[in-house]
């Protein structure tokens, strides 16, 4: 059983801290919730969110803690979290990391922020996910959830439909946005012949012809090579280079939580800052994670001077041959709908926003 100084034991694999509230839920005995409401709450919860974040199905990386207490330490101060932990027994089965806009308290939110994450959703044991989305609603009790990126196949979405609908409550679903992806290979020549189209195929290759007769000392380098501080700078550097749209997003605050997340990420071997370098230049970077046998790219950058090489395109092909070559089997391009993820290979995966409401009482 896990013991922190000063907590109170509540399950197996789960503390809370002192004060967290207990709710009863409705499901039945023996499932209760503790909610965790203060940041440094969250703070404390590492080993007992990362240890059911191990028992899962495929993780995803923007549920771990990392991700939502980088988030809350850059971000908090515009939200207050309601992390709800389920449990049965001594049991934790699942961990919903929701929050409240301070401006606007009375819609539930998921945790990491919508121009932050990409895919979200909540842990859970196997099979025990629509136990967890029960006891979510059953604690929520009339206030409305607006949830968003949940993927369309997801046991989470699945999983609180079918109990808002036990529960006569209304749904509604619309679609929020698309997350490209495809499945992998076991060798790069396999993907060119067999991910893309034929013309598809002959640009990239030629793409790669003109890069080795221009520069035909181009490499890749990432952070294991060079340094993390060095390589995400470069990264953040070809970020801010990339466009208005790309300027506009890396405020100082989202580069302060760039800097968190990859520290943490990079302490668990998660995270890929790959560049493209040429004739002591840095060219394009592309940033991901890998967990498991998923390459996730969550960010891509290049030299707008040195755009007719084609950088950032070939950048992220190398991308997927790395990806490739350790071993994935899929390559996650998350959030939108950019043209070269089509360009190379990747088919829509949908992201569903989910609205869930109780009927008005009567008089």
């Amino acid at each position: 059983m896990c013991q922190i100084p000063g907590w109170i034991t509540i399950g197996v694999s789960c503390t809370a801290p002192l004060g967290a509230q207990e709710h009863l839920n409705q499901a039945g005995a023996g499932l209760r919730c503790e909610v965790v409401e203060t940041a440094e709450g969250l703070r404390d919860l590492r080993d007992s969110w990362r240890e059911l974040e191990d028992l899962g199905d495929q993780l995803n990386p923007f549920l771990t803690w990392d991700w939502q207490w980088s988030w809350w330490e850059t971000f908090g101060s515009d939200y207050e979290p309601r992390c709800l932990l389920v449990l049965v027994g001594d049991t934790l089965i699942g961990l919903v990391p929701l929050c409240v806009a301070r401006a606007e308290p009375r819609r539930l939110l998921f945790g990491g922020g919508l121009n932050l994450s990409d895919q979200l959703g909540y842990l859970h044991l196997p099979g025990r996910e629509l136990e967890v989305a029960g006891a979510t609603l059953d604690w929520a009790d009339g206030t409305p959830l607006d949830l968003h990126f949940l993927p369309q196949d997801s046991a989470p979405l699945m999983a609180l439909k079918e109990a808002a609908v036990a529960r006569g409550l209304t749904v509604e679903e619309h679609p929020d946005e698309v997350s490209p992806g495809l499945s992998l290979p076991r060798e790069f020549e396999t993907y060119l012949t067999a991910c893309l189209g034929k013309k598809d195929r002959h640009e990239l290759r030629r793409k790669y012809r003109r890069l080795g007769d221009e520069r035909p000392d181009w490499h890749m380098i990432t952070q294991d090579d060079i340094g993390l501080e060095p390589a995400l700078t470069s990264f953040l550097g070809l970020l801010q280079a990339s466009g208005e749209h790309k300027r506009e997003f890396l405020t100082p605050a989202v580069r302060e939580f760039f800097t968190r997340i990859s520290r943490r990420f990079q302490e668990r071997g998660w995270l890929r800052i790959q560049l493209l370098e040429a004739q002591g230049e840095v060219l394009a970077g592309i940033y991901g994670f890998t967990e498991g046998a998923v390459w996730h790219l969550y960010n891509s950058g290049y030299d707008p001077n040195h755009g007719s090489l084609s950088p950032g395109l070939l950048c992220v092909a190398e991308g997927i041959r790395a990806a490739i070559e350790e071993g994935c089997t899929r390559a996650d391009m998350l959030r939108g709908n950019e043209p070269y993820k089509y360009r190379l290979g990747a088919a829509d995966w949908p992201l569903q926003r989910l609205l869930i409401t109780w009927p008005a009482a009567s008089s």
